[in-house]
């Protein structure tokens, strides 16, 4: 699947490409920014990317389940909107969507459900799917468009993945840079002192954390899409060529929580102590 028509960022574009293609997209997933019908194309792209047949190349655009997304007619994708434009998203939808999430799928093992134009959900609406969003059944995703992630609750965001359509990559400092090239290069050794001494220096400003925890997340799908024959830089070729793929997906999920406990506004001496804790458990993962 090639995102090169989506205004996307290269980090997204390859992080797209690399979940959609081994079947491990976040359940939640927040595409934000862009025109309207870019984000209603991408979504239901997405969407048959999680019930396609191929497990190494989806959506692969030819098995029964693509074909059926194509056509608009799969039972286990379900769209919903505002009944009108720029009219509110109802809360009764988000409780309907939020009890109908536990029925076991018609035709597969996954179900998906788009939420266009969530900007136009209320503060009872989004928190009536908090809890569903924070722990979905297995098998369950979600995929939520709006204009602007500033238009969402900030307890939303957390439970999301977030995926911009307005081309912009994040800038980092080099000094950002080079702190999560550092953390990288540690999880390529065995010993957990590299690791250490990678973490002993990152500055305690919240905001930080978070721009080297987003850098290492760039450099983890990079080193992902290398394990899949792309390409990528030197840190994630290195992290390719000494880790499985088993430990970079780990290291990647136990990167994007620690983004969410960032968001949070977790106790930033806590934070620290977790990414090195957190990062360590992922390269033990078997």
């Amino acid at each position: 699947m090639s995102f090169e028509n989506f205004p996307l960022s290269k980090g997204d574009g390859r992080f797209l490409e690399t979940r959609a293609k081994t079947h491990t997209l976040p359940q939640t997933l927040l595409l934000e920014g862009g025109e309207e019908t870019v984000r209603r194309t991408l979504a239901k792209q997405m969407a048959a990317a999680i019930v396609c047949r191929d497990k190494t190349n989806a959506p692969c655009g030819v098995c029964l389940a693509c074909k059926k997304c194509a056509s608009g007619n799969h039972p286990d994708i379900s769209v919903f909107a505002p009944e009108k434009k720029n009219a509110q998203f109802k809360v009764e939808v988000c409780r309907q969507i939020r009890q109908d999430a536990f029925v076991v799928p018609n035709d597969g093992d996954c179900k998906v459900y788009i939420l266009e134009d969530s900007q136009n959900m209320n503060d009872s609406s989004e928190n009536a799917l908090l809890k569903i969003l924070e722990e979905p059944p297995r098998g369950v995703y979600f995929i939520l468009t709006c204009d602007s992630r500033a238009s969402m609750l900030s307890t939303v965001l957390s439970r999301a993945t977030t995926v911009s359509l307005t081309g912009d990559c994040t800038p980092f400092s080099e000094e950002t840079v080079q702190t999560a090239t550092a953390l990288a290069e540690a999880l390529c050794k065995d010993s957990e002192w590299e690791l250490l001494c990678a973490c002993a220096a990152l500055k305690k400003e919240r905001e930080e954390i978070r721009s080297v925890l987003l850098c290492l997340c760039d450099i983890l799908t990079e080193a992902l899409c290398v394990k899949s024959g792309g390409t990528g830089g030197e840190a994630a070729k290195a992290l390719a060529g000494k880790r499985t793929k088993e430990k970079l997906y780990a290291a990647q999920k136990e990167t994007e929580a620690l983004l969410q406990s960032a968001a949070r506004n977790a106790n930033t001496n806590l934070l620290l102590t977790g990414v090195c804790y957190r990062l360590r458990q992922a390269m033990e993962h078997k």
